[in-house]
């Protein structure tokens, strides 16, 4: 007659190569459905967000509610597009998984599949923008005067609810974590003046000017 274990008495290394089936697509992408019981937990994601512009590294946060993490972080995988994350970037407590990612520029998509500590699977994604430009928009009156209190909104062409609003101060403002990629500023100040213009993040420096 055999045994059943229950999973989370299985050893990390074997709990790890049942996580390692799950996720291994045809393709080597993770795959949509999962083989296991879903985990009644809930993960939402900080850190990053598919509304603004990312860094191409950085920090991202997991947190479950209704579940716990397992101990060990092999039996966490994070994956960004189709590369896994090794498990040395990943810092686990019961609560919260902390992945150091590093992301291309451009669209990229994050998710986590983890075995909770009941043995049932946990899942989570987000698709977010990144980018490792800078682009500094200088702001002027139809004299040629700098402004300032003028709001200015970046925002993607290609995904206009990524976006980035900052206010002028002495004339200049600069958007960080840009994809090469076109780019819609929008500038407006409270006397109604304002200014619109195309450009693409690649080219460092462009100016708007308010009328």
């Amino acid at each position: 007659m055999e045994t059943e274990i229950p999973m989370r008495f299985l050893p990390a290394a074997l709990v790890q190569g049942m996580l390692l089936s799950l996720l291994a697509g045809p393709t080597g992408f993770a795959q949509e459905t999962p083989v296991s019981t879903p985990s009644p937990g809930a993960v939402s994601i900080s850190g990053v967000s598919p509304e603004r512009f990312n860094p191409t590294h950085g920090t991202a946060f997991f947190r479950v509610s209704g579940a716990f993490f397992p101990a060990d972080p092999r039996d966490v995988a994070v994956i960004i597009d189709d590369r896994q994350l090794p498990a040395g970037r990943l810092a686990v407590s019961r609560r919260v998984v902390a992945a150091s990612y590093v992301m291309s520029p451009g669209r990229n998509s994050m998710t986590l599949r983890a075995w909770d500590a009941a043995g049932q699977v946990l899942t989570a994604q987000t698709q977010v923008w990144a980018g490792d430009l800078t682009l500094e928009v200088e702001i002027t009156d139809g004299l040629g005067n700098p402004m300032d209190g003028v709001e200015v909104t970046a925002s993607l062409s290609a995904a206009p609810s990524v976006r980035s609003t900052v206010s002028v101060t002495g004339g200049r403002v600069e958007f960080v974590n840009l994809p090469d990629a076109e780019i819609l500023l929008e500038a407006r100040h409270p006397t109604g003046l304002h200014a619109s213009a195309i450009v693409r993040a690649s080219e460092r420096r462009t100016g708007l000017v308010l009328r």
